[in-house]
């Protein structure tokens, strides 16, 4: 990569991920720091910094957007979390009487892991996210932030009582697929939504809006 080329991801984030009124000239500036001999640690940290200071623009500046976020959040994933649900406890057994058939891998990944209600949930945060940042291409930042916040009541909730259950006393091969289970909801899925927002965001290069 060339000296003066900044970080690739962290210029990427940026492009996506920043709001404000001086969005432009900050970005200017960031890269003229850079090409100035700056070491690409201390761009990282501009960039998360810069981040950071977008979601604050947004949410001080837009707080109707800002409760408009959750409701939209809330509207979406409540249904989608009792749709897939309900298709996934109503094909369960379906699944191991037709296709599983005594395989104990495939039994283990979609009964045990409980496989593919977590990937339709992961598909549905994505979604979730693209649709936020659609919505909020200005004030993508703050907006995402808002509703992965937003889930954190029901990811507690759906979290809690599980990960006691996994320190029940119950053996390591009992406990783990809860253990994985609670970490894709308090993992994977805020970072499905995140990727779904930064990805679905187009970069803004000519204008600046708060």
């Amino acid at each position: 990569m060339n000296v003066s080329t900044p970080p690739r991801l962290a210029d990427w984030l940026l492009d996506r991920l920043t709001s404000g009124p001086k969005r432009q000239s900050l970005l200017g500036d960031l890269h003229e720091q850079y090409r100035r001999g700056r070491s690409s640690l201390w761009y990282w940290r501009q960039a998360l910094r810069a981040i950071v200071a977008s979601i604050g623009w947004d949410l001080t500046h837009h707080p109707f957007l800002a409760a408009r976020t959750v409701a939209l959040t809330y509207a979406f994933l409540v249904p989608w979390i009792f749709f897939t649900g309900y298709a996934y406890g109503s094909t369960k057994w379906w699944m191991e009487d037709t296709v599983i058939r005594g395989s104990v891998p495939f039994h283990d990944i979609w009964v045990i892991y409980q496989a593919p209600l977590l990937i339709a949930w992961c598909a549905g945060w994505a979604l979730v996210g693209w649709l936020i940042a659609a919505l909020h291409p200005h004030q993508r930042a703050g907006m995402t932030f808002v509703a992965v916040c937003a889930q954190i009541p029901w990811a507690a909730q759906y979290t809690v009582p599980i990960w006691r259950l996994a320190n029940a006393g119950l053996p390591f091969f009992a406990s783990f697929p809860v253990i994985m289970n609670v970490s894709v909801v308090v993992i994977g899925l805020p970072l499905s939504l995140v990727t779904g927002s930064v990805f679905a965001a187009a970069p803004q290069r000519m204008t600046d809006r708060g």
